[in-house]
């Protein structure tokens, strides 16, 4: 973008500075000119607009058409005097609540821009200049009522929540209450249970003091060692129990079904290793051949015991006949 000098722009009170091939707004430039009201701004290359654009407040009739902008500033309601804002063939979807704030908008064009429907159905077609009018009535109107909707729902909301705490806060007490009277009230019990205890074991053991209280905490000691033995013993019970059936699994997955569908087993194999990086096709060979040597062993122990058991049966069954 070449340097464009600002205020050789300026006639009268309009500063032209259309068709500049402008990116970013000279915010800086146009605010040091006050008397430029009317600012054309028409049919450049501009993608958005920075939050300091609000800072031209001498601005009372805005031209934005023809360029790219998809969203207008969060803040543009602070540019509370103006009246004429022309947004006419650029990427709007949406506009800021705040634009409800603008008063003193007597005239909006939002023709070829891709609005919500909602917002679009309230523009309206914005054909001439009546509808132009209407446009900028309408919008204005939507938005602030919009606007105080939500400010009214956030205040419900924290009306609800101030009142669920003023409710909440009366009952927790009242169950802290309770509750302490309970424990006081059980350990008054339990006291006065061990003291009878005491004395009946007293009686009975012939003047021998056993501690009713010591015997419970023996007992549960040897509870919770048991326990943990108990618990320590089931865990490690589960991870072996776990690690033969992923095993199981494994042998499942590289020797038994290639026999069925080695096509599918050999790109499961090939995404496996792609994956995770491992010669997943070296452990199926090794499982593999582990596999054989088992059924190879496994068949020729079989026939030894047939050949035994056939000599036995021979020589201890036959041998009577």
């Amino acid at each position: 973008m070449t340097k464009i000098n600002v205020k050789d722009k300026l006639q009268d009170e309009t500063l032209d500075l259309s068709l500049c091939d402008i990116e970013e707004v000279p915010v800086k430039e146009i605010a040091a000119i006050r008397r430029a009201k009317h600012l054309d701004l028409s049919n450049n290359a501009l993608i958005s607009l920075p939050r300091t654009f609000v800072t031209l407040t001498q601005v009372i009739k805005l031209d934005l058409s023809k360029n790219m902008l998809t969203e207008i500033p969060e803040n543009f309601g602070e540019m509370i005097q103006l009246k004429h804002l022309d947004l006419y063939g650029n990427k709007i979807s949406r506009l800021p609540l705040s634009l409800g704030n603008l008063k003193n908008l007597k005239w909006l064009d939002l023709k070829e821009n891709p609005l919500t429907p909602a917002v679009a159905s309230v523009a309206g077609p914005c054909s001439n200049a009546n509808e132009c009018q209407a446009c900028a009535r309408k919008i204005v109107t939507y938005l602030s009522n919009v606007q105080l909707t939500i400010e009214e729902e956030k205040q419900r909301r924290i009306n609800a929540i101030s009142e669920a705490e003023k409710t909440v806060a009366p009952k927790k007490e009242g169950k802290k209450k309770k509750k302490n009277a309970e424990k006081i009230k059980a350990k008054e019990n339990i006291k006065s249970q061990s003291f009878g205890e005491k004395i009946d074991e007293t009686d009975q053991n012939d003047g021998k003091y056993f501690s009713v209280n010591e015997s419970q905490k023996r007992k549960s000691k040897n509870t919770k060692g048991g326990g943990i033995c108990s618990t320590l013993c089931r865990s490690l019970l589960f991870l072996f129990l776990w690690t033969i059936f992923f095993c199981l699994l494994i042998v499942l997955g590289t020797v038994v079904f290639p026999v069925f569908d080695n096509q599918r087993t050999q790109e499961t194999i090939r995404y496996l290793e792609t994956e995770t990086g491992l010669p997943i096709s070296h452990y199926q060979q090794i499982g593999k051949k582990t596999m054989e040597k088992f059924i190879n062993d496994t068949t020729v122990w079989s026939n030894k015991l047939r050949v035994i058991v056939q000599d036995y049966y021979k020589q201890y069954f036959l041998s009577d006949k």
